[in-house]
């Protein structure tokens, strides 16, 4: 077993990751993609998720680059589940140096549609995980002079219909994060909140083909994963959204009422594309 004492820094002048990460919904979509970008520069990786299938696969991809790699399995909206994660990764990889929230829900449908309970495990695993697992490894990233990387949405710089909690979510991650900056950088701690384009899974194959748009471009999660990764190891804040998905952000921005009046109009399309029927309960 490798010493779970080394105090190297997650990042080196020349950029270059070290240490043990800890990834949430590492098991498939960008989460594996992170947790193999990573793997292949000599990082440790733990993987957080509920399905242990995926997460065994992508443990055994990234141990064949050479480095530790174990699947906890672990459903984060669970408050207890969180409080024992800490205790868990400590033992098998050491102390936490880089810390990927990647774990998410999509809560289709119209607020009036949501069945019970879809609102508060959709809130926990989007907003409140990421920021509880954070506290309670705060000690592991400060003593490590860490990093912290949020995955958001574009949905939290332009919400869409019938996806009122899934953008609730992501909006408040994104705030969360802008605060949060405040605390971690005095620390020496670095936050990168992440903005992927539409990435390939086989949810989002099924809700572009629900959207009447079944060859909607759709990155790739290994791409996604390598990007992300480096953006990290340029010390960057933020990876913002692609040309293509920072227009009707902008254009938000600078006239609200025309984007609203755009996606008033393709309502029923959001609803067929976001129904809870289709989306309720996967995590991506």
């Amino acid at each position: 077993m490798r010493n779970h004492e080394s105090t190297a820094h997650p990042r080196s002048g020349r950029g270059r990751l070290y240490g043990a990460a800890l990834i949430t919904g590492g098991g498939s979509g960008i989460g594996r993609g992170v947790a193999l970008a990573l793997a292949r520069r000599g990082v440790k990786v733990g993987l957080v998720g509920r399905r242990t299938a995926p997460l065994a696969a992508t443990a055994q991809a990234a141990a064949a680059y050479g480095v530790q790699a174990v699947a906890l399995s672990a459903d984060v909206a669970d408050a207890a589940a969180r409080a024992a994660l800490p205790g868990r990764v400590h033992t098998a990889l050491g102390p936490i140096r880089i810390l990927v929230h990647c774990a998410g829900v999509v809560a289709g449908g119209e607020l009036g549609d949501l069945a019970d309970g879809a609102l508060e495990q959709a809130l926990a695993v989007n907003l409140i995980a990421p920021l509880d697992l954070t506290r309670r490894l705060l000690p592991d990233l400060i003593a490590g002079r860490g990093a912290v990387v949020l995955v958001a949405s574009e949905t939290a710089l332009v919400p869409l219909p019938a996806a009122t909690v899934y953008s609730a979510g992501k909006a408040g991650l994104r705030a969360a994060a802008e605060s949060l900056r405040y605390e971690l950088a005095p620390q020496g701690v670095q936050l990168l909140v992440a903005y992927p384009p539409t990435t390939a899974t086989a949810l989002t194959r099924g809700m572009a083909a629900a959207a009447g748009r079944p060859g909607w471009p759709l990155a790739q999660p290994a791409v996604v994963g390598e990007r992300i990764v480096r953006a990290l190891e340029a010390g960057r804040p933020t990876l913002p959204p692609t040309a293509a998905d920072l227009l009707p952000a902008w254009a938000y921005v600078l006239a609200p009422w025309l984007v609203r009046a755009v996606l008033r109009s393709r309502r029923a399309q959001f609803r067929q594309m976001f129904s809870e029927k289709r989306v309720g309960g996967n995590k991506q």
